[in-house]
């Protein structure tokens, strides 16, 4: 009897020594949880959307490390209203497809307060839809295309639109005394948009586009068909409507088949990646942006003096985009309020934000309007151009 006894209460024992640590075990998991959402509570979190692999991840890098050298600053300086910043880096691979996936997953996490990024026009514009949908402001880096002029009031870029530099390639290409241009164009948002505004200017001052072909980001590879065109059209010039890696094919291209024309682009092929890629072949190219080595505002030495001694390396001008789209949306949540609304708000009233870029003021549809700089490639680098 004495032994039946033992064995009950030591199953008793046992069933209350479990519900003991069961009980603490849940004790220990809402604690964690509890923990988890007060470290979050503690943190700014913004997206960064850009393409850091695929056909353009040279521009991708330099946006990372952009955007990673504004976050160390800030928070080397104590944070945003003692909070530490924390940023969401994305890879939307320059794919519209794949910038939609990040946007829904941005829009859908409540933490993210805003967003930098797209890079190119098309993922800008498959972005936009669904951070206009659920009040998520965020700030294009790349887009230059007409249509995020009216993509909705979310929506934001630090560079000027193609309807405007379109417009000032077309001017300095006539004052440079061309009038029969043939024009390549990149076949998305981007380089349409930029092509057709570019040509329809021309027009306007009684040039010619004698010949205008398109390629495809990432998959034109053999550029002799388009060559084969161009040089059948005799043009005195060309215009390229895209970016640096199918540019710099191209001219080599073209080089090997005899096709030497003055070359003009827009910010696309602001890159030294290009000068990489092409060599010798893009040599005396020319084209336009708003930020170089030798700017003289104190933003620009700065974030170059800074960048140049955490990577050990010059940065471009989509780094420089990057860096101020990143430090606009920092001064929107100081200034503004840690909320979606409140951030969107500030930035509609932003004035004379200057950064490394110049100084950057937004319309009423969240464009910006700055004087580029014309540049011209010499010796294997960059240069600001005077005629």
């Amino acid at each position: 009897m004495i032994k039946k006894i033992s064995v009950v209460l030591c199953g008793l024992l046992l069933v209350l020594s479990a519900a003991i640590l069961t009980g603490c075990g849940g004790d220990e998991k809402n604690s964690t949880e509890n923990k988890s959402a007060s470290d979050a509570g503690k943190e700014i979190r913004v997206g960064v959307a850009g393409p850091f692999t695929g056909a353009i991840a040279e521009t991708g890098t330099t946006i990372k490390n952009a955007v990673l050298l504004a976050e160390e600053q800030i928070n080397q300086a104590g944070g945003i209203n003692g909070k530490q910043v924390k940023l969401d880096l994305q890879d939307d691979k320059a794919d519209p497809k794949e910038a939609a996936a990040v946007a829904n997953k941005f829009a859908s996490d409540k933490s993210i307060l805003a967003v930098v990024g797209h890079y190119t026009s098309s993922t800008t514009l498959a972005g936009a839809p669904i951070y206009n949908r659920v009040g998520l402001p965020h700030i294009g880096i790349g887009c230059t295309s007409p249509a995020i002029t009216s993509a909705g009031p979310y929506t934001y870029r630090v560079l000027t639109s193609d309807a405007y530099d379109g417009e000032y390639v077309a001017n300095w290409m006539i004052e440079e005394g061309f009038k029969n241009i043939a024009v390549a164009y990149e076949n998305d948002d981007y380089g349409k948009g930029l092509a057709d505004v570019f040509k329809a200017k021309i027009e306007s001052l009684n040039g010619k586009v004698v010949a205008m072909e398109p390629y495809n980001l990432g998959e034109t590879k053999d550029f002799s068909a388009i060559l084969t065109k161009f040089k059948a059209a005799k043009p005195d010039s060309l215009f390229i409507a895209g970016q640096y890696n199918e540019a710099a094919m191209l001219l080599k291209q073209g080089k090997g088949i005899g096709f030497k024309l003055p070359v003009f682009g827009s910010n696309g092929l602001y890159s030294d990646a290009l000068i990489k890629l092409g060599g010798a072949d893009v040599e005396g190219l020319k084209c336009v942006g708003s930020f170089h080595q030798s700017a003289p505002s104190q933003e620009a030495k700065d974030f170059i003096a800074a960048y140049k001694a955490k990577y050990n390396q010059e940065p471009d001008i989509w780094a420089a985009y990057a860096y101020d789209a990143a430090n606009i949306l920092f001064a929107a949540i100081k200034n503004g309020g840690e909320d979606r609304e409140k951030i969107n708000e500030y930035l509609t009233t932003l004035k004379d934000f200057k950064g490394a870029t110049g100084v950057t003021t937004f319309d009423e549809n969240g464009d910006c309007m700055k004087e580029p700089l014309k540049l011209v490639i010499q010796n294997g680098k960059f240069e600001l151009y005077i005629k």
